[in-house]
């Protein structure tokens, strides 16, 4: 018999902010479950490849996670 290791998760609410050439131009909100706040943020801008503020257009494209 196995021991399950279950994780709990719990709800996140992360802020992902899209800049441009260091100009920030817009956020967005995502509710995330997780085991951490770590895992949260990372979900988080996984996520947020499929907005669309995430587009090749937009030079010196990057994202960061805002600390609530």
């Amino acid at each position: 018999m196995h021991a399950s290791a279950q994780t709990k998760l719990h709800s996140f609410t992360v802020d992902v902010e899209f800049s441009s050439g260091g100009q920030p131009y817009a956020t967005e909100t995502y509710k995330v479950e997780a085991s951490d706040w770590y895992r949260a943020q990372r979900d988080a801008l996984e996520m947020s490849i499929s907005s669309p503020y995430d587009n090749v257009r937009v030079p010196y494209l990057t994202r960061r996670v805002i600390a609530r």
